[in-house]
This record gives C-alpha cells, structure tokens and sequence, in this order.
C-alpha cells in the first residue's frame, strides 16, 4: 500500500512540474504573440511595483514600438512613453536592496537624482521570491502625468516572463540602461556590499 501511495504522489508532483512548465511555455508563446500582433520589437510581461497608478502587484505588459516608445499595458489601460522622457533605466537583482543604500544604488545606476526605493524594498519583503529576480527601474526625464507618474517606475521579473535579455540588448534601451551584477552572497554574508564592488555591466 505505501508503495502505491509513493508512488501516486510521484507521479502527481511529476505532472505539477510539466503542466507548469507547458504553462510557462504557452504565455510565453502568448507575450510574442501579442508583440507580434502590436509589431512591436520587443515584449515581456512584468509586475508593477511602485510608480504607475496600476495597483501594486498588477501584472503587465511591456512593450518597445518600432517609433521606440514604451507601451506599459494592464487590464485596464495603455500608457506610452516617449523615448525622449526615459531618462535612465536599471536593470538589477531585487537581493540588492541587502547591500546597497538608496544613495548607493542611484551612484551605482548613475541615476541623475536620488530615488525613493521604500515601497519596493517592503513589496520585495512581502514577496521575498523577488530577491531571486530581476528589477527594473526606469527614470523619466519629467512626471509625464502629474496624477500618475512619479519620477521613477519600478517593474519585477518575479514570475521570468519579463524577457529581459532580449530587452537590455535593444540598442534604443542599452544606451540609457545600466546593468548590476548578482550580489554573491557567500562572500558578503554578515556585511554590506561597497557601492565600488557594483560597477555597472553596460552603461552610457
């Protein structure tokens, strides 16, 4: 009898893992699709974190137009940013927030001022799966909405559908964005990590 029953929970875990990685693999079909359909040159599903008026934890959709706007879509409405207003964008792992001040991570960016990383740090807490994924952090020029927009928006890759590698590699985001190296935490367990040891991969 124990075997049996090993062996049914074997199994079912077996299928959870397939049919969640056929599920993985049908909206990502879905992303390029829908990129496909807006021809688009770059597209990725990302969750909102700070900064749109998009309730925070809102998944949405992110794409760069052939005119090289930014569309942020959600259920319930698109916005566009034009390239002109994107002023800086970061691309870093959320586990950075253990090491680097608000101060530290803007000189690490190379952000003009300093922004307000609050919110996300408690988001990041209560989703502690983010520490793992990749944060996104763009800096407008100017609030392009001043009922909606604050000086930053932050999206997080928590659930990797963000396409990210293809995105950091659009000439028209590599030459505003700056990219961290993961945090190895081995090596800094116990201490602060210096804002030198974070040079950035690719910046402008």
């Amino acid at each position: 009898m124990e075997p049996t029953l090993g062996f049914i929970v074997m199994a079912f875990s077996f299928g959870s893992i397939i049919w969640k990685r056929v599920r993985f693999i049908q909206e990502r079909r879905h992303i390029r699709k829908k990129t496909h359909e807006r021809k688009a040159k770059w597209g990725g599903e990302l969750t909102v974190v700070s900064g749109l008026a998009s309730f925070i934890g809102m998944h949405c959709d992110l794409y760069i137009t052939r005119q090289d706007q930014l569309i942020v879509e959600d259920a319930i409405s698109a916005r566009i940013i034009p390239p002109a207003e994107l002023s800086r964008i970061g691309l870093f792992y959320g586990s950075i927030f253990d090491y680097l001040s608000d101060v530290d991570l803007a000189r690490a960016l190379k952000f003009q001022t300093i922004p307000r990383f609050n919110h996300v740090r408690a988001w990041i807490r209560r989703n502690p799966t983010a520490r793992r994924r990749l944060i996104v952090a763009v800096m407008f020029e100017n609030p392009i909405n001043e009922l909606e927009y604050s000086e930053m928006a932050v999206f997080s890759d928590i659930d990797k559908k963000g396409n990210l590698s293809a995105f950091a590699i659009r000439p028209e985001i590599a030459v505003k964005l700056a990219v961290l190296p993961k945090p190895r935490f081995g090596r800094l367990k116990g201490k602060k990590r210096q804002t030198s040891d974070l040079k950035p991969v690719s910046h402008t």
